[in-house]
């Protein structure tokens, strides 16, 4: 899972260009994460949570139908009365949910708007920090970002020393539970599998790092510490108890 954002208007333009009907955009961590302009992407349907950057609660998001899209068939996964008058409809109103996440988005809006430069503001602070964040501590760990910053916006994958022997998804699960059980540090954590040709020292784990307003930069030396503390104790994955 890189944090490398996906030209997604160059490729729904690939797509037409090879005869693609329909172009689904799952945009997981897009609002409020990098710009979002619907009739510039181009696709047929977009969805991006709105839980995940833009400060709602969680299981409020959002779809995007084109107008031009024939979506009849479109429906939502609980069939109900509505069933047939379109999707909106359909969406409207499901059994005894609870809807009160979907009434904060008013206040979420106007919470944004409190800082400078709104949303626009928030998200290039957010790139700014976690880019820094993420080089203090590569230059930490002696290793390197998971690509260029210019290629990340609020998250960005930072290369964990080799020394601690990440050698499969199941050592960087348990790291992260080390991580979080000893140190109170949660961050993500993925194994990445070296290519042919790649010799010693290979970096194969990488820590996924967010920056939010509420992030403070103590949270990333805390990181830092808690790694080189496991470094200096010679401490490896494969020293774990197996779960």
């Amino acid at each position: 899972m890189p944090t490398v954002v996906i030209p997604v208007k160059e490729l729904v333009t690939i797509c037409r260009e090879e005869g693609v009907d329909q172009v689904f955009v799952d945009a997981a961590h897009g609002i409020g994460c990098v710009d979002v302009d619907m009739k510039q992407i181009g696709a047929d349907f977009y969805t991006s949570n709105l839980h995940k950057w833009f400060f709602c609660p969680p299981s409020v998001a959002f779809l995007y139908c084109k107008k031009s899209t024939n979506y009849s068939d479109l429906h939502h996964p609980v069939v109900s009365h509505e069933y047939g008058n379109g999707l909106a409809i359909e969406s409207a109103w499901i059994g005894t949910r609870d809807y009160s996440s979907y009434l904060v988005v008013p206040k979420v809006l106007e919470f944004i708007n409190r800082f400078e430069g709104g949303i626009e503001g928030i998200k290039k602070r957010n790139h700014e920090y976690v880019v820094e964040m993420g080089q203090m501590l590569v230059k930490a760990w002696g290793t390197r970002l998971g690509c260029p910053p210019e290629m990340c916006s609020s998250m960005v994958m930072v290369g964990l020393p080799a020394c601690l022997g990440i050698s499969s998804d199941h050592d960087a699960l348990e790291l992260r539970t080390c991580l979080r059980d000893k140190f109170g540090v949660e961050v993500p954590i993925y194994y990445r599998q070296p290519k042919d040709g790649e010799e010693g020292g290979v970096v194969t784990g990488y820590a996924r790092i967010s920056y939010q307003v509420y992030n403070k930069v103590e949270d990333y030396y805390k990181f830092r510490d808690a790694i080189n503390q496991l470094v200096d104790n010679a401490f490896t994955c494969a020293s774990l108890p197996i779960s």
